[in-house]
């Protein structure tokens, strides 16, 4: 934000920058961004100068970014109303908390892993599930990004399925064809089951899933919100897979139910695996099988 009146002398960056407690790099950056301009740059030495006043504009954004606040957020706290900038701050000190709370568990998590101290969480089911027809879109996101692409995702394709009058066959799920975290994409499949003929939508696909038997947890919607229990409920699947020398032979998914209560089951993480010949229908717990360290990478 530019100062357009000033009174007292011109201060030079090195000058400014020690006063403000930053870097002439910052103030050059600060400066590309909009976020702190001088209040004149000489036409042949592009020598910047800034005013006494900008000081505390300055020092706030110093202080800002020691908390880890991004630029643009920044920028937009600035541009704010004076009345509205504390709730900027507020929002983002909110999501600030919530990633901590979020890698506090994923520390507890990997702990208890590495110190191999885990204790099981979940009952292990397996189940026959019957082919059936799916419309999906693939697509390559980070964690950070997966949540929304997994909502707008279901919301395009069940919008795509009520305009030609299709009905759901079962619950939603999401495939996982390869890892997914910070620095890996995937990619991962938002699938409908779905029945009757149905015309595709760009990107869409329409493909019968053959039958398999899988072997899944539970989670509730409290669980559900905690990363570090879903990767706990992978965990613990894979290796039920592990201790019958088993492999999965599909991609893992997580199905996504409609819970009526809170302590009802609103997520389910899934393994599918072959098995000939296969059992009666129903379900078989497997959780009496003795633990071994393992993992299986989402």
């Amino acid at each position: 934000m530019a100062v357009t009146e000033h009174s007292g002398p011109r201060l030079t960056t090195g000058h400014f920058a020690r006063l403000a407690r930053l870097s002439s790099k910052a103030l050059r950056l600060y400066d590309a961004l909009g976020l702190l301009r001088p209040i004149d740059v000489d036409p042949e030495t592009g020598y910047r100068f800034y005013a006494a006043q900008q000081l505390e504009q300055a020092r706030l954004i110093g202080v800002l970014r020691r908390l880890e606040m991004p630029l643009a957020q920044i920028q937009e706290l600035l541009q704010a109303p004076r009345g509205d900038q504390l709730k900027v701050l507020e929002r983002y000190w909110q999501s600030l908390q919530q990633s901590m709370s979020e890698k506090e568990g994923l520390v507890a998590y990997l702990t208890a892993h590495l110190s191999q101290q885990e204790v099981r969480m979940f009952e292990i089911f397996d189940r026959e599930v019957p082919s059936v027809q799916v419309l999906g879109f693939r697509g390559r996101v980070n964690i950070e990004a997966l949540p929304d692409f997994i909502v707008t995702t279901f919301q395009r394709l069940q919008q795509h399925l009520a305009a030609q009058d299709i009905p759901f066959a079962a619950a939603p799920y999401v495939l996982f064809y390869g890892h997914v975290g910070a620095d890996a994409d995937g990619p991962v499949e938002v699938c409908i089951p779905c029945c009757g003929r149905v015309t595709p939508g760009k990107g869409m696909a329409v493909r019968q899933e053959p039958a398999y038997r899988e072997v899944y947890v539970s989670l509730t919607q409290e669980q559900q919100r905690r990363v570090q229990t879903i990767l706990r409920a992978h965990d613990e699947v894979a290796r039920s897979l592990q201790w019958q020398s088993t492999l999965p032979v599909r991609p893992a998914r997580e199905v996504y139910l409609q819970p009526a209560a809170e302590q009802d089951p609103a997520l389910e993480v899934a393994y599918p695996f072959w098995v000939a010949p296969l059992r009666p229908q129903g379900q078989r717990n497997l959780s009496a099988s003795p633990s071994r360290p393992a993992t299986m990478p989402r």
